[in-house]
């Protein structure tokens, strides 16, 4: 059986130039991820979550078929073209469309922070996030205090359960404000580059953290650039557990903090 990706995200397209062996990581109803030898995480999948820039997009039959032709640890062979499942199940990527996944132009503030204002996010005030401490580890995103910065992201990063947990989450929608309206130190976004290089979260957040530095963002996440609509927030609640949540509420303490909404 020769199925086609529906798209591929840059990332994994250019991780599968390098034509390395992978293993199945980690398997979910909505797809599974695929690792190598160095650590690197790609998604294949369909795009309920939205669609990664390390993810191969398939549609619903072909993640059906994929799914029931692989188990844990099973090995993933790479060629020019394909990858091979096994002798008798392979998935062409090549030549297949590149989705976008960057941050290319500024948002409309306002509209985004009168949107999300509208949701209630007092659930985080009672855990490890309360508002007041985000604010806080933002405010010291923006200074040249590397002591100070790191014990902020090392409270954050790997905070939370499950594979990508809470603090890494909110991170990410921290990056995605910053990328469209830059507030954090280039020294500072080096220390996050620095520190998910140690065991601090999960592959899978890593892998997230490491696309984000790049501005490079689920497609769940990027819509809001240009429709910071309720709609589409909604749509990004969807993902995961507390996943989709956590990002929106990482967006949230950014956007607000950046237009002194609740200064």
């Amino acid at each position: 059986m020769i199925f086609q990706a529906s798209t591929i995200g840059e990332i994994a397209q250019e991780i599968l130039e390098h034509r390395q062996t992978f293993y199945v990581h980690s398997i979910f109803k909505k797809g599974f991820n695929i690792v190598n030898g160095d650590q690197t995480i790609i998604f294949i999948g369909s795009d309920e979550n939205g669609a990664f820039p390390f993810g191969i997009t398939v549609d619903h039959q072909t993640r059906s078929q994929l799914l029931a032709n692989i188990s844990l640890n099973q090995q993933i062979r790479v060629t020019a073209n394909s990858l091979f499942i096994n002798d008798g199940c392979q998935l062409v990527w090549r030549n297949q469309p590149v989705h976008t996944s960057s941050v290319e132009s500024e948002i409309d503030l306002a509209l985004l922070i009168g949107n999300i204002t509208t949701y209630n996010f007092s659930e985080y005030d009672q855990g490890d996030f309360p508002y007041l401490k985000m604010q806080q580890i933002i405010n010291v995103l923006k200074k040249d205090d590397k002591a100070e910065v790191e014990q902020s992201l090392r409270y954050l990063i790997g905070r939370g359960q499950g594979l990508t947990p809470s603090g890494d989450d909110i991170l990410t929608g921290t990056l995605f404000v910053h990328f469209m309206n830059p507030f954090i130190l280039d020294q500072n976004l080096e220390i996050i580059r620095q520190l998910i290089k140690e065991p601090l979260t999960t592959l899978v957040a890593t892998t997230f953290l490491k696309s984000a530095l790049k501005g490079l963002f689920s497609s769940k996440i990027l819509v809001l650039q240009h429709k910071p609509t309720v709609y589409h927030m909604n749509k990004l609640l969807e993902v995961g557990s507390s996943s989709g949540k956590d990002t929106l509420y990482g967006i949230f303490v950014a956007s607000t903090l950046r237009s002194g909404t609740y200064e």
